[in-house]
């Protein structure tokens, strides 16, 4: 039996792989690309010559690096969303209050993106500039407090769908990879109105979640405060301290959304 629906077309994906590649990389070669993915030269090379034509990517010598064409698309899947202008001026008050990281958080397509993030002053001397916590980055949604704290207010039928397609891969040593310990940890999080994300994400670093709700109780959103293990401790006062000002926050946040 044959499927009649819509199919990945292949060229595409090899130049999404070849971008991402060189994103990840923070630029590389096209001996670099084809050994990383197992790609013939001749059809790295017919495929970056397309995206340095289109501005996607950009040559320096030897070396590919992601073009400024991108920028246009990032900006625009960002501020599509209508409450990316509010959310960036908490996710900034929330950094400068704490002295911690603060973001926030959509889901898309069973995954966690980062729309707005900002290092507060005590963290800033705690993160690495390698840090992952960047606008943009994308996450699974079972190891990180945000994605956790959407997940639990998502249907179960929800919830399986994307443990479905994209698993619970373990990204540390304390990352949930039982199906039936995450569905306890979600009923947790639903008692207690926020998520704790203990060094499941990366090791050495905690963070504190709590989602956002429209006005029909569709969640859009979660915003998250974390920095280093060794300043911030989980299950004492200061997680109840920083939790409680998230809720305020998104309190006041969902006060202010259209009904």
């Amino acid at each position: 039996m044959t499927d009649d629906g819509p199919r990945p077309v292949k060229t595409t994906k090899t130049s999404l792989a070849l971008a991402r590649a060189v994103r990840d990389s923070g630029g590389a070669t096209l001996s670099d690309l084809a050994d990383r993915l197992d790609l013939a030269k001749s059809t790295v090379h017919n495929h970056l010559h397309t995206l340095v034509d289109e501005g996607f990517l950009v040559r320096d010598g030897d070396t590919y690096h992601v073009g400024l064409q991108f920028l246009p698309f990032s900006e625009h899947a960002r501020n599509r969303n209508p409450l990316y202008s509010t959310a960036r001026q908490r996710v900034y008050s929330l950094a400068e209050e704490t002295g911690n990281e603060a973001d926030f958080i959509v889901e898309e397509n069973g995954r966690a993106y980062t729309l707005e993030y900002a290092i507060g002053e005590s963290t800033a001397r705690g993160l690495s500039e390698s840090s992952p916590f960047r606008a943009g980055n994308r996450f699974h949604m079972h190891n990180c407090a945000s994605g956790k704290a959407m997940l639990a207010l998502l249907s179960d039928e929800r919830v399986r769908e994307i443990l479905d397609r994209w698993g619970l891969p373990a990204t540390t040593a304390h990352t949930i990879t039982d199906e039936a310990t995450l569905f306890d940890e979600l009923e947790t999080i639903r008692r207690q109105g926020y998520a704790t994300n203990d060094e499941e994400l990366i090791d050495g670093y905690r963070s504190i979640g709590a989602a956002v709700t429209g006005p029909d109780d569709a969640v859009v959103g979660a915003f998250s405060v974390g920095g280093p293990a060794y300043r911030l401790a989980i299950d004492d006062s200061s997680t109840r301290e920083i939790a409680q000002l998230l809720l305020d926050e998104i309190d006041a946040l969902e006060s202010e959304l259209p009904v």
